[in-house]
């Protein structure tokens, strides 16, 4: 409250400049969410992209590419999944945060907007897999695909390929028909 007695408006916190002068922001890229580690690193969500703090730098990850976030609230800890390639470990930032603030829920926002096909096809009675198109959240650019494997399945495993493979037409031919 002011002391004039009038109710003042809550100010929207500004990314510290410092922090927006090191990203490498595409033109037009608007940041819209932020957070803070507990060791002074930045993260930063924007319209196209999350920008991780890794290495001394910032590395950009498309929406597209963020298969989930997993958030623990516990330990305050924040870890980005990246979708993969076929047979290739997920990468996996984990984040400590002093408070995720809206960067949180922009995660959730942004990556489950990126999903354009979902298919699941069973393997192994209910163990399966399940293809993922994503497209970026502003539209453009091709769709990325990855595979989500259920615990226990190899993808060396010629079943598990066939079933993918099989899985993949289909969802491509879904999305021809959207």
């Amino acid at each position: 409250m002011r002391h004039d007695g009038l109710m003042s408006r809550p100010r929207r916190l500004k990314l510290p400049d410092e922090v927006a002068a090191r990203l490498a922001l595409a033109q037009g890229e608007r940041p819209l969410a932020w957070a803070a580690g507990r060791d002074g690193e930045w993260y930063v969500g924007t319209d196209r992209a999350v920008h991780v703090f890794d290495e001394g730098a910032f590395r950009k990850v498309g929406w597209e590419h963020v298969e989930r976030a997993d958030w623990r609230s516990d330990t305050a800890q924040l870890a980005i999944v990246e979708s993969a390639d076929w047979g290739e470990p997920e990468r996996r930032t984990e984040i400590t945060l002093s408070d995720p603030g809206r960067l949180l829920e922009l995660l959730r926002e942004r990556v489950t907007k990126t999903i354009v096909c979902t298919v699941y096809a069973p393997v192994r009675k209910r163990v399966g897999l399940s293809v993922v198109g994503r497209r970026s959240p502003v539209g453009d650019g091709p769709v990325s695909w990855s595979y989500l494997l259920a615990e226990g399945l190899d993808p060396a495993d010629p079943l598990v390929a066939e079933v993918a493979a099989r899985a993949m037409q289909q969802a491509e031919s879904e999305l021809a028909g959207l």
